[in-house]
């Protein structure tokens, strides 16, 4: 059956991505120390270079709602509130143009990955693999459900389902009435992988995976059969390194295809009945991806904010002036330009047309991980150390 994309949900764009980190590699390296080997040292940071500002990041209001875990941790706009949380299991609810603090909730259990879902429920997850459903209203406590392993990244609601994805590569499929699973597809990970992984998207009637391995899954929302699988690449090289191609960045949707970025891959289109490559451009993927009008936005693993047509997958622009500033998953102003943020706690705006750097604000001392958040005028972040704060983006 072919997906239909024209009513897939906005906010399961959002996303988030982790960090590129690998785990094994870290581990690998702590092992092999010795006191006749050093490593060479970490290079820093690009440093942040003067600009011409042509616009003005006006901050509304800002709130400490504490450090955030492994997972990633982003602001959810639900109404007229943002709910945030924090690794200590607590979750709170602002006044969405105000700041002013609603309900608070403590769960007494740390979580690994926070808020998700949509207005009607939101979910965390905890350091035991248990998922916890909430009324956004009052942030009463609905039900709990035991997930296969670590769920890194929030829950995915929408279509009279939540979807809820763990480390080990299992995607379930739960009623959010009560959690009940109604069914669940396992893809055990490659030996290697990065550390991190994207959320599922919920189609009308699919929903679509991206793997460690290089492939696309969609499938059927009703029972979980495969409606096709494409191959985005095909694991190449001798070590383990070398093979990674996992799909960790978000994916984008429109009326026209999916759009899609891995890691030492390419970036792509793809129709979406079929799950046919349209136009693909060679690009090792980092944090994320996003689409608008104009084309699609892509940082890669070394943090050049790269431009594409949609249309054909050429390159329009690449700004190189952010490298190695890990920079989050890109997201847009009201204007349609480009916003996101960095090791640092900066927020960065570049010019859409031309990918120049034309804004710039520091909301916070710590790293902003997480997509920003656009809703209607407002943009909103959350940082590493608990800053969650609301800016309007004017030129």
């Amino acid at each position: 059956m072919p997906l239909m994309i024209l009513r897939a949900q906005a906010n399961v764009h959002v996303a988030a991505i982790m960090r590129r980190s690998i785990l094994w590699l870290v581990t690998a390296a702590a092992l092999s120390v010795s006191a006749c080997s050093s490593d060479p040292a970490p290079v820093p940071p690009a440093e942040l270079t003067s600009f011409n500002s042509e616009v003005r990041l006006l901050r509304i209001w800002s709130a400490k709602v504490g450090d955030a875990g492994r997972g990633v941790f982003e602001p959810l706009v639900v109404g007229d509130r943002v709910i945030a949380a924090n690794a200590r299991g607590v979750v709170t609810a602002f006044a969405k143009d105000s700041g002013v603090r609603g309900w608070k909730r403590e769960l007494g259990t740390r979580l690994v990955s926070g808020v998700g879902g949509a207005s009607g429920q939101i979910f965390v997850s905890d350091v035991e693999a248990i998922v916890h459903a909430i009324d956004p209203a009052n942030g009463e406590e609905q039900w709990q459900a035991q997930a296969s392993s670590e769920v890194l990244v929030p829950v995915v609601s929408g279509f009279g389902v939540a979807a809820v994805r763990s480390a080990d590569g299992r995607v379930a499929i739960l009623d959010p009435e009560d959690g009940t699973e109604r069914w669940s597809e396992s893809n055990t990970p490659p030996a290697l992988t990065l550390n991190g992984y994207s959320r599922p998207l919920l189609l009308d009637g699919g929903v679509l995976l991206g793997l460690d391995d290089g492939r696309m899954l969609a499938l059927n929302m009703a029972n979980g059969d495969t409606i096709w699988e494409t191959v985005l690449s095909v694991p190449t090289g001798r070590s383990e390194v070398e093979r990674l191609v996992d799909i960790d960045a978000e994916f984008a949707i429109d009326d026209e295809g999916i759009y899609v970025a891995n890691y030492q891959g390419k970036a792509a289109r793809l129709e979406p009945a079929r799950g046919q490559i349209v136009w693909s451009t060679p690009v090792s993927a980092g944090s994320g991806i996003a689409l608008d009008d104009s084309g699609l936005i892509v940082v890669d693993e070394d943090d050049n904010v790269i431009k594409l047509d949609k249309e054909s997958g050429e390159q329009l622009w690449l700004n190189d002036t952010m490298l190695r500033r890990s920079l989050s998953p890109p997201a847009f102003t009201p204007e349609g330009d480009i916003v996101l943020g960095d090791v640092e706690g900066y927020l960065h705006v570049l010019d859409t047309n031309t990918g120049a750097e034309i804004g710039r604000s520091r909301p916070s001392s710590s790293a902003i991980k997480s997509r920003p958040v656009l809703v209607e005028d407002t943009v909103y972040i959350q940082a590493s150390d608990g800053i969650v704060a609301a800016f309007r983006v004017t030129r």
